[in-house]
């Protein structure tokens, strides 16, 4: 069986605690060294360089991503839902990317907002534990004063991800998802562009092109929320790299990099655009790409193909929704109690 490489920084450290490297004395050295040599240096932090290209190098890289200065931006088929995402920041650094959420359809909140993204970018694996205090940063401009606000963690909902467990656990990534709850929200946030929840497996038609699928999220060499304007996205089986391991693991090629772990895939149909999937990281073949020729995985342009090559995300599904729907009823009680937090 070929080996596959996992791009997301939670699964490198958990590979690295798990596998024979942490069997071996003075681990922390042992670590540093596997790092420097995979060319992370100090940082220890992954770039996910998955921008696909047709595998035709005369046309350069394709990059299919737009930002706020392009005229796509405002496209009838983006406004509602384009002013919808930001970063996660804890500890004064960027950890991903994550999307608000529309809960009319559950029960609206009577008072802030709720923002879906990963489980992972919430982890300090250094500590072994969640990061002590995140913030959310409204369309990535953490820049400005206002557009800041606190992650309540004692009423936000965070899957049971487990950095450490097996790699090759057929659950793996399944509970990498997370609802967090922010109560304070400053004037320079409006809580603008939420998405509805919609289980893929449920809620979408079957028919081939019924469905357009883009992808918001951070961009590391932007420094901005970008949208990936065109994606493809199956649902990983037992031929395919993802191993079809839990169901609900969603194969896309939606460009991006890093810091877009917890971003949003995006399905627009009738008119209507659903919040359908949270973006996890990568999988790639090691066979193909082996770490000492790609020492960061899969070059700008390689072209996408579910068996080498391909983001992976956790797709919403009904289990999702009602964690949400538990989680909104519970948050307007407690507000209606004045139980505050």
């Amino acid at each position: 069986m070929k080996l596959r490489a996992i791009h997301a920084a939670a699964m490198l450290m958990m590979l690295i605690f798990s596998g024979p490297l942490f069997a071996q004395g003075n681990y922390k050295q042992k670590i540093e060294e596997w790092l420097a040599n995979q060319g992370f240096g100090e940082t220890l932090e992954m770039q996910q360089v998955n921008i696909f290209g047709d595998g035709d190098p005369s046309n350069g890289v394709e990059d299919n991503r737009i930002d706020m200065s392009s005229p796509q931006w405002n496209s009838e088929n983006r406004r509602g839902w384009n002013m919808g995402a930001g970063t996660i920041h804890c500890d004064g650094k960027n950890r991903g990317s994550a999307v608000i959420v529309d809960t009319s359809g559950l029960g609206s909140l009577k008072r802030g907002l709720i923002v879906a993204t990963s489980a992972h970018v919430l982890f300090d694996l250094g500590k072994k534990r969640l990061f002590s205090s995140c913030q959310f940063d409204f369309m990535a401009m953490d820049h400005l004063p206002g557009y800041k606000a606190d992650i309540e963690f004692a009423m936000s909902r965070i899957g049971g991800f487990d950095p450490y467990s097996p790699r090759d656990s057929s659950n793996f990534g399944k509970e990498d998802w997370a609802f967090l709850y922010i109560d304070d929200l400053a004037p320079g946030m409006p809580p603008s562009g939420s998405l509805q929840l919609r289980a893929f497996n449920h809620g979408l038609p079957p028919q081939k092109g019924a469905v357009e699928y883009q992808f918001i999220a951070y961009s590391q060499s932007a420094n901005a929320i970008t949208i990936s304007t065109v994606c493809q996205v199956r649902e990983s089986a037992g031929n395919d790299i993802g191993g079809g391991g839990w169901r609900g693991q969603l194969l896309d090629d939606c460009d991006s990099e890093g810091g877009a772990s917890g971003g949003g895939l995006v399905a627009t149909y009738t008119g209507h655009h659903y919040l359908v999937g949270i973006r996890s990281g990568s999988h790639w073949d090691g066979d193909t790409f082996p770490a000492n020729k790609y020492p960061r995985g899969p070059p700008d342009g390689a072209a996408w193909d579910i068996s080498i090559n391909t983001n992976f995300g956790r797709a919403i599904d009904l289990e999702l929704i009602e964690n949400l729907r538990s989680l909104v009823e519970e948050i307007n009680s407690r507000i209606k109690h004045r139980s505050f937090f």
